[in-house]
C-alpha cells in the first residue's frame, strides 16, 4: 500500500514568512537536528529535501551557510570521479564524522549512477503516461520539436510529452529528481508550449511555490508528487536510501489516483468553463 509518505501533495498556501524570521527560522529547524544528535552528519541535498515542506532549497542552502560562518557547522567534501562532489555539514563538537560520511556517501554514489538517474527519468515517465492514459489523456507525441506546424529551433530542448483530451492539449515535462528544475529550463519550456499552442502540464518531484504560480498564470497546471520514483528493479537500493539517509524515494507500480485526480479536477473545470 501507498501512504502518504510515499507519494504527498504539498498545499500551496503555506504561511510565507518575512526573509530574516524565514532563514533564521531555518537555522533554528537546523540546530534541532543537530542538537538531537551531534554525530549525526547531512549532505546539503538530503537536509534540502527533508525541510523543503517549509523552507525554499536555496533558504536551506543559505541558512547553512550561515551556521558555517559562525561555526556552528563545519563541512567536509567528498568528490567524484565526474568533477562533481557532496558537501557534508557536521556539527562543529563532531571529531569523528569519518564512518558516518561513508556510510551515507556510499549509497550516495550508488543512486548517483547515470544508468540509475536515467532509470528514474523513464520509469517516471512509464508510469505517468500511463496513468494519464487511463484518464483519456492521449500521448499524441514525444520529444517534441515540432508540433502544429511549428518547429522550435530557438534553442536545443524538446517537451518530453503532448497529450490530448476533449480538444486541449496539453506539453508536458515529468521531473523525478530531488532537486527543482532549473528555473532558465522552466521558462524555456513554458515558451515552448506557447509557441506549439498547448498548455503547459508539468510533473514534478515538488517545486517552489514561485514556480507552480508562474505555471498557472502561464495557463497551464503543475501536478506535484514528494516521493521519487524509481524502477522496480531497485527496490533494494530504495529501502537503503530510506534507511540511511531518509529521503523520500519508492519503487512503485503505479500512481495513485489522488495525484491524477487532481490534474483530472483542473482540466474538467477548464470544459466546464468553455460551456
Amino acid at each position: 500500500m501507498i501512504d502518504d509518505y510515499d507519494f504527498y501533495e504539498e498545499a500551496e498556501d503555506y504561511e510565507e514568512y518575512a526573509p530574516d524570521h524565514y532563514f533564521e527560522e531555518a537555522q533554528e529547524e537546523i540546530k534541532s537536528l543537530y542538537e538531537e544528535n551531534k554525530e549525526q552528519v547531512f549532505y546539503l541535498r538530503q537536509l534540502q529535501v527533508k525541510l523543503e515542506k517549509k523552507y525554499f532549497h536555496l533558504v536551506t542552502n543559505n541558512a547553512l551557510l550561515g551556521l558555517l560562518k559562525i561555526g556552528y557547522l563545519k563541512d567536509h567534501r567528498i568528490k567524484r570521479e565526474k568533477g562533481t562532489s557532496t558537501r557534508y555539514f557536521i556539527h562543529h563538537s563532531n571529531r569523528y564524522p569519518v564512518r558516518a560520511i561513508k556510510r551515507i556517501e556510499e549509497v550516495v554514489q550508488e543512486y548517483s549512477q547515470d544508468n540509475i538517474t536515467r532509470g528514474c527519468g523513464y520509469r517516471a515517465e512509464d508510469i505517468f503516461c500511463k496513468a494519464l492514459a487511463l484518464r483519456g489523456f492521449m500521448p499524441v507525441g514525444a520529444k517534441i520539436t515540432e508540433y502544429n506546424e511549428n518547429k522550435w529551433e530557438k534553442t536545443g530542448n524538446d517537451l518530453d510529452f503532448v497529450f490530448s483530451k476533449d480538444g486541449i492539449e496539453y506539453g508536458c515535462e515529468i521531473k523525478n529528481t530531488l532537486g527543482y528544475i532549473d528555473k532558465d529550463e522552466l521558462d524555456i519550456k513554458i515558451e515552448m508550449c506557447h509557441f506549439f499552442n498547448v498548455k503547459p502540464l508539468f510533473i514534478m518531484r515538488y517545486s517552489p511555490k514561485s514556480y507552480n504560480h508562474l505555471l498557472y498564470t502561464n495557463g497551464g497546471f503543475a501536478l506535484l508528487f514528494k516521493t521519487q520514483i524509481y524502477e522496480l528493479s531497485q527496490i533494494e537500493l530504495v529501502n537503503r536510501i530510506k534507511e540511511i539517509i531518509g529521503l523520500p524515494v519508492i519503487s512503485t507500480k503505479s500512481i495513485p489516483d489522488g495525484i491524477i485526480d487532481r490534474f483530472e479536477n483542473w482540466h474538467n473545470e477548464l470544459i466546464a468553463k468553455r460551456k
